[in-house]
């Protein structure tokens, strides 16, 4: 009997982002448990290169020709014009039909016993209904590394919204198995779909265990920084920060030479209302917060810049609502380096359970403290010394992608 899987996913590398990860390790490890994978995703991104890199055993990268994708170029540009007016992030419905033609001639010519689907994007998913709709014999599973309805980043207007609970639940139902990021997802599911909550599990993030990553060597420098390094979006805006850093400084409770906030990536802070706009460019002036990097960097130069930091910021927020159905993909990072974290992060969340557990140092403040605590709390990172701490034996052994894929493997067997 064959054992082989095909994983759908339309991010994946040469593209970098949190995105690729679940797809990239299940197509990797899954083999380690005796299953022949083949992924499944797409040739070309909306704003980033389509060059061709040299492409992993087993990967087709659609469309193929030189015609589709040019063709698929332009269709991915109308698609980004139409969400965007439709308050829409949700890109490759468009790549969706070159993965169907490409997955029905793989189907067709070899044994697949099983199909993974991964998100985001959504129209991952959506490849995988049609394709279990035209091969009903394949056992499927729909990995949700974030919620789809529910997701604090995700507010399309009410005629799409319509189309997302129309679509979730075609999803829902016509999968083996559906798999949450949280159990704070897995528990909102479970109650909106109680006939199917034997069928909902949990695939957590986590780390690559063959990606080296260690605190380096502390580089001399006038204050000590607190490092932010990617993209800041919707409402992960640390406003209570910047509140917090004004009001210290301006008490003299921090003295130039204490601490450097610093972002390393691009930063959208088109939340922020006019006064605490106003914050932000007296800290910038003074010398508090600076940008250091503001476009795309890869992975690995943003893990660089990442360990050399004195302290890791940690952004688990989604103003105005401070859901607590996520756990930022960083933060599995920063365990891994070790060094002292300050995490912005709703009590009772993923991330601070996590955080309780990890063996690491670390300063946990909620959206609704009060400036006086998270003034303590900013002063109390402070008094940590930078240096490296292991991580706990509980971390590592729970959140190893190989971990990862053996329980997804124990699900395809089953």
């Amino acid at each position: 009997m064959s054992n082989r899987v095909l994983v759908v996913s339309y991010y994946f590398p040469p593209f970098s982002g949190p995105g690729t990860q679940h797809a990239v390790w299940f197509h990797r490890y899954l083999r380690d448990f005796g299953f022949d994978t083949v992924a499944l995703t797409s040739s070309v991104y909306f704003r980033e290169s389509a060059n061709e890199p040299e492409i992993p055993d087993g990967v087709w990268r659609v469309p193929v020709s030189d015609f589709g994708r040019r063709l698929s170029h332009h269709l991915h540009h109308a698609e980004a014009w139409g969400q965007a007016r439709m308050r829409m992030w949700d890109r490759g419905f468009a790549w969706s039909c070159f993965a169907l033609q490409r997955a029905q001639r793989l189907l067709e010519q070899n044994q697949f016993t099983a199909m993974v689907s991964v998100s985001p994007s959504i129209s991952s998913h959506w490849t995988a209904y049609w394709i279990k709709q035209r091969f009903p014999h394949l056992k499927w599973i729909a990995d949700f590394q974030d919620p789809f309805l529910g997701n604090p980043f995700r507010r399309p207007r009410r005629v799409v919204g319509l189309l997302d609970e129309s679509l979730e639940r075609a999803i829902f139902t016509s999968a083996s198995y559906i798999s949450a990021n949280t159990d704070t997802v897995q528990r909102m599911w479970r109650e909106r779909y109680p006939k199917l909550r034997d069928r909902i599990v949990v695939t957590w993030g986590g780390y690559d265990p063959e990606e080296p990553m260690a605190a380096r060597p502390l580089p001399q420098r006038p204050a000590p920084v607190l490092l932010h390094a990617g993209s800041v979006y919707g409402g992960r805006i640390p406003i209570g920060l910047f509140r917090s850093l004004c009001r210290l400084v301006r008490g003299g409770r921090l003295r130039p030479n204490d601490l450097v906030v610093e972002f390393f990536g691009p930063a959208d802070l088109s939340w922020l209302e006019p006064p605490d706009r106003a914050r932000l460019e007296e800290l910038r002036a003074g010398g508090w917060v600076v940008h250091s990097h503001d476009g795309y960097a890869p992975r690995h130069e943003a893990i660089r810049v990442t360990e050399q930091a004195d302290y890791q910021l940690l952004l688990d927020l989604t103003y105005p609502h401070n859901t607590k159905l996520q756990v930022p993909s960083k933060l599995f990072d920063y365990i891994r380096i070790g060094r002292p974290i300050l995490a912005f992060t709703p009590h009772g969340s993923p991330a601070e359970y996590i955080l309780s557990r990890s063996g690491i140092p670390h300063i946990a403040l909620a959206p609704d403290d009060t400036p006086d605590q998270v003034d303590s709390g900013i002063l109390s990172l402070l008094q940590l010394p930078p240096a490296a701490s292991a991580a706990s034996p509980w971390f590592l052994g729970t959140f190893d992608a190989r971990r990862l894929a053996q329980s997804l493997a124990d699900r395809l067997r089953a």
